[in-house]
């Protein structure tokens, strides 16, 4: 019998195109990754930003990565990732993991390197309960860190921000969903600290609706 040949395909989408609204004012985020390879080796783009809604556009990001499956279920990624706000000079060496575990649950984890020698990081779990054939739960936990203090990013060393978020995502289609849900963020730690003693805000709740959609 001849081996089945592992054919190079586009794959992805944009699991993250919503409208968050709190009572800090209403903003809009997307959050989509690209790939091209087969099961072993990959390209991959991913793209998130976002901003205050009737407003400019506060952050843009792009991280370009290579990806190598060592396992059935994780794969190392390797690139970089550029900012175009706020800070459009800035370019990060990066690196990561992805892993699933079972069909539910999903992780990833990264790590970057500023062009100005900053070490930080960031890493999600990503859990999918279904409640029907087409609606499903979708509880997730981020958490960002750094390792040294930056006056520029108003962060201190150590676990930096939290967000704590569940979507209720319905199927529309095979690869297309809405979903709505509750997000919850705060500070951490020193960066915490720092933020009070600033006036600003450390943790907020906003509600968001939005869609999903994959290739």
């Amino acid at each position: 019998m001849a081996q089945e040949q592992d054919v190079a395909a586009l794959g992805g989408g944009f699991d993250l195109i919503e409208l968050r609204t709190g009572r800090q004012g209403d903003a809009f985020l997307w959050d989509g990754t690209f790939s091209y390879g087969d099961s072993t080796d990959q390209a991959m783009l991913m793209v998130q930003g976002g901003g205050a809604l009737n407003g400019q556009i506060d952050e843009v990001q792009a991280r370009l990565f290579y990806g190598r499956t060592i396992s059935e279920n994780t794969v190392l990624l390797a690139g970089v990732r550029k900012d175009f706000k706020p800070h459009p000079r800035d370019v990060h060496a990066a690196v990561g993991i992805q892993g699933q575990v079972g069909s539910r649950l999903g992780w990833e984890s990264y790590a970057f390197v500023s062009d100005r020698g900053y070490l930080t990081g960031e890493g999600q779990i990503v859990y999918a309960l279904p409640i029907t054939e087409r609606l499903y739960l979708e509880p997730r936990v981020a958490l960002g860190w750094s390792a040294q203090a930056s006056q520029r990013e108003g962060v201190r060393p150590g676990f930096t921000e939290a967000e704590m978020t569940v979507r209720l995502r319905y199927r529309l289609t095979a690869k297309i969903n809405a979903y709505a849900g509750v997000v919850h963020e705060a500070l951490l730690g020193g960066t915490r600290s720092l933020a009070r003693a600033d006036g600003a805000a450390v943790k907020s709740t906003v509600a968001v609706a939005g869609f999903g959609f994959s290739l």
